[in-house]
C-alpha cells in the first residue's frame, strides 16, 4: 500500500513536470524563431586581438585629439624702403619700434639702454639696442637720420617713420608715453 501511495502522488508529479517541461520547449522553439530575424541582421563584431611580442606589453591606443584650427595668415606689414633690418623686424612685430643707441660699457649708456627696455615694454612696443662702436649695427641708422650721439632714444612707428627723438638720458615713463603716444 505504501508503494501505491507513493506511485498515486509521484506520478501526477512526473507527469505534470513533463508536460511543464514539453510545454516549455514548444515555447521557446516558437520564440527564438521569431527572434532569429532580428538577431541575424546585426553583423557580429570582428574579434580584434593583439599581437603579443615576447617581454613586452601592448601600449594602450593613444585617444585621438582633435585637430586644431588653421591659425589665419598673419597680414603682410608694409614698411619703408631702406630700414635698417633690426627696425624692419622690430616694425614687422609691433607697430611701435624703440631704438636706443649706447656704447657699450659706459655706465650712463647703459643705464639709459635699460630705462628704454622697461619703457619699451611698458609702452608696448618692440625694442632694439644699437651697439655705436659696431658700424654695421649703426651706419644704416646714421645714414638715415644724420648723426646720433650716445644715449639717444628713437621711437618709430609704421611704417618706419620716425616718431620722436630723445637725446640724452631717458627714463622709463618718458620712453614709455612716447611708445604709447606713437600708437594713436
Amino acid at each position: 500500500m505504501n508503494g501505491q501511495l507513493r506511485l498515486n502522488v509521484i506520478l501526477p508529479i512526473v507527469l505534470l513536470a513533463a508536460a511543464g517541461a514539453a510545454l516549455s520547449l514548444f515555447m521557446l522553439s516558437r520564440g527564438a524563431g521569431a527572434s532569429t530575424t532580428a538577431v541575424d541582421s546585426v553583423a557580429p563584431l570582428p574579434r580584434v586581438v593583439a599581437p603579443k611580442t615576447p617581454g613586452r606589453t601592448a601600449r594602450p591606443a593613444k585617444p585621438s585629439t582633435p585637430e586644431a584650427p588653421p591659425k589665419p595668415a598673419r597680414p603682410k606689414v608694409k614698411l619703408n624702403a631702406g630700414l635698417p633690418p633690426a627696425l624692419a623686424r622690430a616694425l614687422t612685430a609691433r607697430p611701435v619700434a624703440v631704438v636706443a643707441f649706447v656704447t657699450p660699457h659706459a655706465r650712463l649708456d647703459e643705464m639709459a639702454a635699460k630705462e628704454a627696455a622697461a619703457g619699451a615694454r611698458a609702452g608696448g612696443a618692440s625694442f632694439v639696442t644699437v651697439d655705436v662702436s659696431r658700424e654695421r649695427q649703426a651706419r644704416p641708422f646714421a645714414v638715415k637720420l644724420g648723426v646720433l650721439e650716445a644715449p639717444t632714444v628713437l621711437v618709430f612707428k609704421r611704417p618706419g617713420d620716425l616718431f620722436v627723438r630723445l637725446d640724452g638720458f631717458t627714463d622709463l615713463d618718458v620712453v614709455a608715453q612716447a611708445a604709447e603716444n606713437a600708437k594713436s
